[in-house]
């Protein structure tokens, strides 16, 4: 059965947006507290990981505003030299790379689940209606079958 209507799973409005703003704000938090411990390692694991929280909630495209909201928080305050947009070197760009690939395969692999499972709700609920009108037009069948074979008094 073909839906179309799949895509439309997460809410619509800026709450999603809101709530990817406060997910960076903590992630961001949680990392900068951590900062004396890990320096310039794991950069935007915390990010990522918001992300893909987001994305399970709110969907792509509030997930795709968490990466371009964190990829400067990240660069700016975690990678050496640090507080500067000095330019990345080649391994930097390398983990940013590798984060931000990392970042959109999983967002498309949670939206591609959610759809299928949006999917799945749809087709079941389709499915109920049917069984319900089928149901009502059996039982209106056999009222009227039973009121032609009764014999006129």
């Amino acid at each position: 059965m073909k839906i179309n209507n799949a895509k439309r799973w997460s809410k619509s409005g800026l709450e999603g947006y809101f709530a990817a703003f406060c997910g960076v704000c903590i992630a961001f938090a949680i990392r900068f507290t951590l900062h004396p411990f890990l320096l310039g390692n794991l950069p935007m694991t915390f990010f990522i990981l918001n992300t893909i929280i987001i994305a399970l909630f709110y969907g792509y495209r509030a997930s795709v505003f968490t990466i371009l909201i964190s990829i400067p928080l990240a660069f700016f305050f975690f990678v050496p030299p640090f507080d500067s947009f000095d330019t990345p070197t080649a391994q930097d760009s390398f983990v940013f790379g590798s984060y931000i690939l990392i970042a959109f395969i999983a967002v498309g692999v949670v939206e591609w689940l959610q759809r299928e499972r949006y999917r799945a709700v749809l087709i079941s609920r389709v499915s109920n209606s049917n069984f319900q009108m089928l149901s009502q037009a059996s039982a209106y069948l056999k009222k009227e079958r039973e009121s032609t074979q009764k014999p006129a008094s």
